[in-house]
């Protein structure tokens, strides 16, 4: 994803397809009873190059230790 980038390339990780496993492991001639998917990196040329980090809650708020 890294090289992507530097290569003017966008990246990101999805597994929103595994909802439709089995007609994915299709289209793309993945043995659908041998391997099992985890997840997927499509790579697109982007509309700009203005990439910044997205929000995010502080750490605080989402990380809880021997507590909830």
């Amino acid at each position: 994803m890294l090289a992507a980038r530097a290569r003017g390339l966008g990246t990101t990780f999805t597994s929103f397809h595994l909802f439709f496993e089995e007609d994915a492991a299709k289209l793309l001639g993945i043995p659908f009873e041998e391997v099992m998917q985890t997840g997927l990196i499509p790579v697109a040329y982007t509309k700009g190059v203005r990439f910044k980090p997205g929000p995010r809650e502080p750490v605080g708020t989402i990380v809880h230790w021997d507590d909830w």
